[in-house]
């Protein structure tokens, strides 16, 4: 395999705290399913994700440190936005439409030309990780990553834990489990890791930052968090319980532009409390010592 050499760093994603304070917009059908529930119908057009995507990068952007878009709808947005771009290397698969993704493919259609349409300077890969899957996850991370070393693009590894049964873990289960991932896909060298919040930012503070901080351990690389599965009004709390155990900040989307989509001015809710909900992320990630 020839490799090439990033023209970039990761340090490119960093805001002015050293920190990652970067905008997830590269939902595809889940953003769907958002989108036509707000509009009363089964489904929505691919024109309305596109469409939405564009006002939030729009309005966003110049706020983040980095944006991550997707191949499908992402590339109008991608053209506009004034932050960096990471492109979404990954075909995403859901039992129930809109539902948490439990597996997860190499996008075959993302290549020097796609990256370059894109302008992109990183790849994000999302990765499942199963208790008794753990061998298929970490081969695919690494392929994955060997898609980026070709391609010369910094590779983002995002592992979600998703055994069926997860709900009934305990606790310190499903703590563990998030430390066993982030173990097993930092060992495949990704340039970021990106994970959950430890408890979805809801348990235990000093069991949330342990948690963090065993990845932190774990993982060679900087990590920042996601915040799928944590209210917009804990996020801010979950990036600075996170930061407290060594994450160095996050890259998140629903938490920050998902309740625009039914408010009534939609544009409105991006350019008020979403950019306001931006701003405090950042600020949420900025506390503690800066750079890693």
């Amino acid at each position: 395999m020839t490799e090439r050499t990033p023209a970039v760093t990761i340090d490119q994603f960093r805001d002015a705290w050293g920190n990652f304070s970067m905008l997830a917009i590269d939902q595809r059908e889940s953003l769907r399913q958002m989108l036509a529930k707000a509009a009363g119908s089964e489904t929505v057009a691919d024109e309305e994700l596109v469409r939405f995507k564009v006002a939030v990068i729009r309005t966003l952007s110049p706020l983040a440190s980095a944006a991550l878009i997707d191949r499908s709808y992402g590339l109008e947005a991608a053209r506009i936005s004034e932050c960096p771009i990471i492109l979404a290397a990954d075909n995403l698969f859901q039992e129930v439409p809109g539902g948490p993704v439990n597996r997860a493919e190499i996008d075959p259609g993302v290549n020097d030309e796609v990256i370059a349409e894109f302008g992109a300077s990183a790849l994000k890969m999302l990765v499942p990780w199963l208790p008794d899957r753990r061998d298929a996850a970490i081969e695919l991370t690494e392929r994955f990553m060997d898609l980026c070393r070709r391609t010369g693009m910094l590779g983002i590894v995002e592992g979600v834990v998703r055994p069926a049964d997860f709900g009934s873990w305990s606790d310190a289960e499903k703590n563990d489990a998030l430390v066993d991932a982030a173990t097993d896909l930092g060992r495949t060298k990704p340039d970021l890791y990106k994970a959950e919040v430890p408890l979805f930012g809801a348990g235990d503070r000093d069991a949330i930052v342990a948690t963090a901080q065993r990845i932190t351990d774990r993982v060679e690389c900087p990590w920042v968090v996601l915040s799928s599965g944590v209210p917009a009004a804990r996020f801010a709390e979950a990036v600075a319980m996170s930061r407290a155990g060594g994450a160095s900040g996050f890259l998140a989307g629903r938490a920050i532009w998902m309740d625009a989509i039914p408010a009534e001015n939609p544009q409105a809710f991006l350019e008020t409390v979403s950019a306001e909900r931006l701003r405090s992320l950042a600020s949420a990630a900025g506390q503690g010592h800066s750079g890693d």
